[in-house]
């Protein structure tokens, strides 16, 4: 197992050069702790941070956002709404940000953190589909 100084250490060095993270889910669980913590490293002496947090609940990505930029002031926080769900988004959420990036001084992504919640694969809640078993379409 790899000592916590280890990851320490780790973390201060990501601190000591630019970054740009996108984060797939940052707005509660496990991604709003990493994310968290990686305002927290480049807020105490970092340099430049760009995040972008990907989801859906613009209310908790602001929540996100307020945060980070108590704990890295001057870190550049950004929210890109979609559902990452629909598969079809996700290529618009990309473009989004490689757009948003293509406008930066030495524009790129350094790191992709992805805790998403699952895909459904399926119907929605109250689309219909339809029901091998049956050999018709049913409500969910």
């Amino acid at each position: 197992m790899v000592q916590l100084s280890t990851v320490h250490a780790i973390n201060t060095s990501l601190a000591q050069q630019p970054l740009v993270a996108v984060f797939a889910g940052g707005t509660s669980g496990i991604g709003e702790f990493v994310l968290n913590a990686l305002a927290r490293f480049h807020g105490a002496g970092g340099q430049s941070l760009r995040v972008y947090i990907v989801g859906r609940n613009s209310q908790k990505a602001e929540e996100r956002i307020a945060d980070c930029r108590r704990l890295c002031p001057d870190g550049d926080f950004r929210f890109v709404k979609t559902d990452l769900s629909l598969l079809w988004e996700v290529d618009a959420a990309c473009s989004d940000i490689l757009a948003q990036e293509a406008k930066e001084k030495n524009g790129r992504v350094d790191m992709l953190y992805m805790t998403q919640h699952e895909i459904q694969f399926g119907p929605r809640l109250g689309e219909s589909h339809f029901d091998l078993y049956h050999g018709s379409w049913a409500p969910c």
